[in-house]
C-alpha cells in the first residue's frame, strides 16, 4: 500500500484532486476540502500520508495532513453506506476527537451537519463507529524513553502504520538518530528507515 508521499504539487486538477509529483510520476490525489485550502501554492513541497482505495477497477489515492485523519477515514469507510465523498467530508466537519465525542453520547443532529448525512445515517453511524475510532496518536516511546523529536516521532508513527512492530520501530530509529541530519524531514527519516529495514529482511 501506498502509504506516504512526499513530493511536488504540480496544483489542483479538479475539485479537491492535486497532482503531486514524486521522482518523476505524477499521482493524482483526492484530499480533504479543508486541507485543500492549507496547501501552499503550486511548486512547493507537500507532504501527504495516503489510502489506496481500491472498488472493483477502480483504484483512488486519499491523501492527508496527518495520520490521525487516514486512520479516521479507514474506519469510516467500514460503516454501512458511507463512500470515501461522505467520509472526507465527516473529516471536515470534525476534528477526530470531535467526532469521537459525538457518537460516543449519541448526538444525531452534528452528524447531520455533513452533506450527505441524514437522520437513518447518523443513527448508524452511531451504532456502528462508537467506540471505534482510533485515539489520538501519541508520540512513540522506546522502552521508557522519547524521542524527544517530533519528526522521530511522527516516523514511527509511520512505520507502526505501514505494519512494522514497535521493538522494529524503536530499535531502528534508535540506530539511525546519531547517523540524522538537522532539517531532515518526516519523509526522509521514513525513507531512511525502509532502507534500513530492508536490509534486514
Amino acid at each position: 500500500m501506498i502509504a506516504y508521499l512526499r513530493g511536488n504539487l504540480l496544483g489542483i486538477i479538479e475539485e479537491n484532486k492535486v497532482l503531486l509529483e514524486v521522482q518523476g510520476v505524477g499521482y493524482e490525489i483526492t484530499v480533504p476540502a479543508g486541507l485543500l485550502h492549507k496547501l501552499p501554492a503550486a511548486g512547493h513541497e507537500v507532504e501527504l500520508y495516503t489510502y489506496l482505495h481500491v472498488r472493483e477497477e477502480l483504484l483512488q489515492l486519499y491523501g492527508f495532513a496527518s495520520l490521525q485523519d487516514r486512520a479516521t477515514f479507514q474506519v469510516l469507510l467500514n460503516a454501512r453506506g458511507i463512500g470515501p465523498k461522505v467520509a472526507l467530508s465527516i473529516i471536515d466537519v470534525f476534528a477526530g476527537k470531535d467526532l469521537a465525542a459525538v457518537l460516543e453520547r449519541g448526538e444525531v443532529e452534528p452528524l447531520m451537519q455533513v452533506p450527505g448525512v441524514g437522520k437513518k445515517t447518523a443513527q448508524r453511524l452511531i451504532l456502528e463507529l462508537k467506540g471505534r475510532l482510533p485515539e489520538p496518536l501519541s508520540p512513540v516511546r522506546d522502552a521508557d524513553q522519547g524521542y524527544g523529536d517530533p519528526v522521530l516521532d511522527e516516523a514511527a508513527q509511520a512505520l507502526l502504520s505501514l505494519g512494522y512492530s514497535r521493538q522494529e520501530t524503536g530499535s531502528v530509529l534508535q540506530k539511525l538518530q546519531p547517523r540524522l541530519e538537522d532539517g531532515l524531514s518526516v519523509g526522509d527519516v521514513l525513507r531512511l528507515s525502509l532502507r534500513e529495514l530492508g536490509k534486514r529482511v
